[in-house]
């Protein structure tokens, strides 16, 4: 199992728990912790490829109250591989996000499973509080009830769990590259130009 990776995440030690075949690595940044597991799985486990719709009603059936969907994706890497992958936020507690990664790559007689965990440290929730205040004061969302800074980007009808914000839009990406979000973008962007 090949599947090219930025330099930057470290490979880490298995431990016994681990996923038969799994490969771990981390990344660290001031204001996120990167942890990502790469494992095959059967083709048959794999999401469907062409079927965003499928996924997201997968994932929104899945959700639990203390979690969003950020993003659903599907395409084909520079190397004519198919992928699809999903980012579904969770509350960390005391504070803070997780964006967690569920990515999967068609390599024919198996799919290779990228899990990943991009977590908020250190002062949490700086992207939106800027991005929040820059749309107040644009009068793109107005007080006291910020109508439209939260929906699903997929069924504006789904209210459930912590839904996105416009901040997690991913052309704030580049105002804070260190964001867990932003790192988790970044990856999926490198994934599919490198395989």
């Amino acid at each position: 199992m090949n599947l090219n990776i930025p330099q930057e995440f470290k490979k880490m030690n298995s431990m016994p728990e681990d996923q038969k075949d799994s490969s771990a690595f981390e990344k660290q940044t001031a204001s996120s912790n990167c942890f990502l597991m790469i494992y095959p799985i059967d083709n048959q486990k794999a999401m469907p490829y062409e079927n965003e719709k499928a996924v997201v009603d997968g994932i929104h059936g899945a959700l639990t109250d203390t979690q969003g969907l950020v993003e659903v994706k599907t395409g084909t890497t520079k190397n004519q591989k198919r992928y699809v992958y999903s980012i579904v936020k969770s509350k960390l507690e005391p504070s803070g996000v997780q964006y967690i990664l569920t990515m999967h790559i068609d390599m024919q007689d198996y799919t290779i499973n990228v899990q990943a965990f991009f977590n908020e440290k250190g002062i949490t929730g700086g992207r939106d509080t800027a991005i929040m205040n820059k749309m107040i004061n644009e009068e793109k969302i107005a007080l006291p009830n910020l109508n439209g800074w939260l929906k699903d980007p997929y069924d504006e009808n789904y209210k459930r769990g912590l839904l996105m914000n416009l901040s997690e839009q991913s052309q704030y990406d580049e105002l804070f590259p260190e964001h867990p979000l932003s790192e988790a973008r970044k990856f999926i962007e490198y994934v599919v130009e490198s395989n």
